[in-house]
């Protein structure tokens, strides 16, 4: 996730049930989350949700491109390596997120195991506490669409 998190940062998460209660905050695209991968190994993962339900997912040449519209990343991002993994899509079902890495160089993300279901997803990554001198909050969607 740099240049936004890196290995080694210890982070709080808001938890998020599988199916989304009345009280929890819906998850939107910008939002870094945890989540289990899907299909072994089951590890945990931290990404940033980009395509939401129901969308069509295009990334071409390092760009994403939401139902056929661009989308613009606020977020800083590490561009892939051009022929490497840069392209792809995905339709998302009823409860299916496209989860990539802002490191788009070196990121194990939807690209290589496809969307994430809900249901595997733990949490909303909200603060940073460690290293003390980078702790504060993790800023998320800023209004993206």
């Amino acid at each position: 996730m740099l240049p936004n998190l890196a290995d080694r940062h210890y982070v709080l998460i808001e938890p998020a049930s599988p199916r989304g209660g009345p009280d929890e905050r819906t998850l939107v695209r910008g939002d870094i989350v945890v989540f289990r991968r899907p299909g072994p190994p089951h590890d945990m993962y931290v990404k940033r949700i980009v395509g939401l339900p129901g969308e069509e997912v295009r990334m071409e040449s390092g760009r994403v491109y939401l139902d056929g519209r661009l989308l613009e990343e606020w977020y800083s991002t590490i561009p892939p390596v051009p022929g490497r993994r840069d392209s792809g899509e995905w339709w998302n079902g009823p409860d299916e997120y496209v989860l990539l890495g802002d490191n788009r160089k070196d990121s194990q993300d939807s690209r290589a195991f496809g969307p994430v279901g809900r249901s595997l997803i733990a949490g909303r990554v909200w603060f940073r506490y460690w290293p003390p001198g980078t702790w504060g909050r993790i800023p998320c969607n800023k209004g993206l669409t």
